[in-house]
């Protein structure tokens, strides 16, 4: 059987899982950004913390089992060899997954607490998830424009 529940963990499979996770997470996040459990909880704890386990599973037994050098991840060409290695870039997309999900928390509780309207918010969150750092540039740029005396280090 092919992708049954009984079948070996693939990169493909755990690339498929970890975006499963996160889209479901983000769709939440979107839908409910005012819900203290969803921003403050499951979207900003539970669901990096999950990926982040797969993260560092991976990585580690990368790693113990004689996985890319550190000396080459200093280079593009290294990083370029390292990715190569289905396993290494599925984990590196998990990478993406978590920081994008935990940003993308910290977005929603902001743009809640500062009263950013819905379009804007949910602009920035979507951008976030489809292209991390501009979707982060975008809520910047709308709390600076509609709040400009709040201060970047707020909670």
């Amino acid at each position: 059987m092919n992708g049954g529940i009984g079948d070996p963990l693939t990169p493909q499979r755990l690339f498929e899982a970890t975006n499963t996770v996160a889209l479901v997470a983000w769709i939440v996040l979107v839908v409910f950004p005012g819900r203290r459990f969803v921003s403050h909880v499951l979207c900003a704890i539970i669901v990096p913390g999950l990926l982040a386990a797969c993260y560092a599973a991976v990585i580690g037994w990368k790693l113990a089992s004689g996985g890319p050098p550190p000396g080459d991840l200093m280079t593009l060409a290294g990083l370029r060899s390292a990715f190569a290695d289905d396993w290494v870039f599925a984990a590196a997309w998990t990478h993406y997954l978590v920081f994008d999900m935990v940003v993308g928390a910290w977005i929603a509780r902001d743009a809640v607490r500062l009263g950013i309207p819905w379009p804007l918010r949910t602009l920035a969150l979507v951008l976030t998830f489809l292209a991390g750092p501009v979707g982060f540039l975008i809520h910047l740029a709308a709390r600076a424009t509609l709040r400009p005396t709040s201060s970047l280090a707020a909670d």
